[in-house]
């Protein structure tokens, strides 16, 4: 799922005009959604203190939704490549982990 939803944010990065605030929206909870999921995959055996960052970043993430569906183009679009580096490398995590599961 990561990898259609890295597609659809860079698809939304080239129509970023044309979105509305509630496609922006959505967008951001999908990607919260992922994050979660990958924060669970790449980082299920990591211990808690060693994940404080990505903890509060999700929990930052789902408090200001709306704020960050209502930015201006451009800090919606450096949101939108920060969230696409952080997806990309948490997924470049996660898939590590099941290769090496699979080998053992």
């Amino acid at each position: 799922m990561a990898t259609t939803l890295l597609t659809e944010i860079q698809q939304a990065q080239t129509r970023l005009r044309l979105l509305s605030r509630a496609e922006r929206g959505a967008l951001i909870v999908r990607i919260l959604h992922e994050l979660k999921t990958l924060r669970k995959e790449a980082l299920g055996n990591v211990p808690a203190d060693r994940c404080v960052w990505i903890d509060r970043l999700i929990a930052s993430v789902s408090s200001t939704i709306s704020d960050i569906a209502n930015m201006q183009d451009a800090e919606f679009n450096r949101v939108l490549n920060e969230f696409e580096k952080l997806m990309a490398t948490l997924q470049g995590i996660s898939q590590t982990r099941k290769a090496s599961k699979t080998v053992h």
